[in-house]
């Protein structure tokens, strides 16, 4: 059996100021970028880090020259935050389960995040991502196997490797396209695994992580599909439409949080079927 285990967590104070800072600049450079017919993929990218891990987006901005006011201020917030409520999560995961331990990422700098603090937490971890050759591949599931308790993957892990000696899963962030999770899943919910497998989806409440997880998953009865027989799930990226783009589209025109529910709803029926 797939056991899923949703797991909603709430920001501390200091995180949820960065979040919804993050949120209100994304709003706000939305229309500009739209005004001036400017690419939104750099919203798109904050929106999605800040989801994801304060560090991976202070890495983002550290990198950007000519940083607004704005980004100046959110850049000192990131680099004042350590341990984040998700990590704290994920110990107390790690503390109630046996066996070794998946944990997805979609960024490497998040991956770099959780691994240091898992480390110097007691853990002993290995890092997959798409930087590895294909023999570096076949080596790290070795070390993994045989030596480690948690792997941290990159998206990079959920396609081409076996790992059905390992049954539990942690998704510490979610893609905005469900059928990655089933890639993710599909590492060890396959062919020769003889446990069942159980899968922590972390998401972040009020925020737009917590959107994705009970719209594109509780309200289609993926959960009750197990997330699994994704063959019932088609979604058309053919017609030049994206996902991401529309879920950002979303977040920068919604006037509150009604309305970005009703349009989240509309996504679903428009991106989503369920046979």
């Amino acid at each position: 059996k797939r056991v899923i285990n949703p797991i909603y967590v709430d920001l501390s104070p200091p995180e949820r100021e960065l979040y919804d800072r993050v949120s209100h600049y994304v709003k706000n450079e939305y229309w500009s970028c739209r005004n001036n017919n400017k690419s939104i993929l750099n919203l798109l990218t904050y929106q999605r880090e800040i989801c994801s891990s304060a560090y991976a987006l202070r890495c983002t901005l550290e990198k950007k020259k000519d940083r607004s006011q704005d980004l100046e201020k959110i850049l000192q917030l990131t680099q004042q935050l350590t341990v984040s409520s998700k990590l704290k999560e994920v110990i107390n995961i790690l503390d109630q389960v046996e066996g070794q331990v998946i944990i997805f990422t979609e960024y490497r700098a998040t991956q770099k995040y959780i691994a240091y603090f898992l480390e110097n937490a007691g853990y002993s971890t290995i890092l997959f991502n798409g930087g590895l050759s294909s023999n570096g591949k076949e080596w790290i599931k070795k070390i993994f196997q045989n030596k480690k308790d948690i792997l941290i993957s990159t998206e990079a892990g959920s396609q081409g490797l076996n790992l059905q000696f390992c049954n539990i899963i942690i998704n510490y962030d979610l893609p905005w396209n469900p059928m990655k999770i089933e890639q993710r899943i599909g590492r060890v919910h396959r062919l020769g695994q003889s446990q069942d497998v159980y899968i922590y989806n972390l998401a972040t409440r009020n925020t737009v992580e917590e959107k994705i997880l009970n719209i594109l998953f509780r309200k289609i009865n993926l959960f009750k599909q197990v997330i699994g027989d994704m063959k019932n799930v088609l979604i058309d990226f053919e017609k030049g439409k994206s996902i991401q783009s529309n879920i950002i589209k979303i977040v920068g025109e919604a006037e509150d949080d009604n309305e970005l529910e009703e349009k989240f709803n509309k996504l679903v029926e428009e991106e989503l079927i369920v046979d």
